[in-house]
């Protein structure tokens, strides 16, 4: 995949195919990886830069493995990781039941300034609903710290405790784990010229694995 160029058809919200602002795409197996913020988006009224990128990283590895996927297409002057309502929300949940997906990774870049290179969001802990919870963040963050992605912290600043944040909502609604992973943008610029975008696919990868391996989610 061309990642530089299927940034750009976020950026210029050039997707097609889907009036309802995000798009989905069905797979196998019971994880669900999630863009909302793939376009610009709207929030309290001021327009927020999309984080570009992680629409493509979602495809990708949607092709890569066959899990589930969805990400934003076009900014409906919304913010589906902050408002109270909202259409992208309601269509996971449906989702989630409907193909009894039990894991959800919802990716993010923060800004180049942070001190930190990830920070793995938990909702302290209230969006792991999985009797090995913290067993399995320690075993995402160790997987990252295994490709040489140092600096990954857990529930720092971006702990998508908000209740209207994507993991927070969706783990609350339909009882399952969600982890919201936040990546320094100083690690994915340039994308396909970048070794450290590279480190982090291949972690994401592993990651999804793992996780569709585990037999016991409850």
């Amino acid at each position: 995949m061309n990642f530089n160029l299927w940034e750009k058809t976020f950026i210029e919200e050039s997707f097609q195919g889907n009036q309802e602002g995000f798009h989905y795409i069905e797979g196998d197996l019971p994880i669900l990886l999630s863009a909302p913020h793939s376009v610009t988006q709207q929030r309290n009224g001021k327009e927020k830069q999309g984080e570009f990128l992680t629409g493509p990283m979602v495809m990708h590895l949607q092709q890569q493995l066959n899990c589930h996927a969805i990400f934003k297409t076009k900014n409906l002057m919304d913010d589906a990781n902050y408002n109270p309502k909202s259409t992208y929300r309601h269509f996971i949940k449906k989702i989630v039941n409907e193909h009894s997906i039990n894991f959800l990774l919802d990716l993010h870049i923060m800004a180049p300034s942070r001190p930190y290179n990830i920070d793995l969001g938990t909702g302290r802990g209230k969006n792991i609903r999985h009797s090995q919870g913290l067993k399995i963040v320690n075993h995402i963050q160790k997987t990252l710290l295994a490709q040489g992605i140092h600096d990954v912290l857990i529930d720092h600043i971006f702990t998508a405790g908000y209740p209207h944040t994507v993991s927070a909502d969706v783990s609350k609604s339909c009882d399952i784990s969600c982890l919201q992973i936040e990546m320094n943008w100083k690690l994915l610029e340039g994308a396909s010229d970048s070794v450290y975008f590279e480190k982090i696919l291949t972690a994401l990868e592993t990651i999804i694995h793992y996780l569709a391996s585990m037999e016991d989610y409850t």
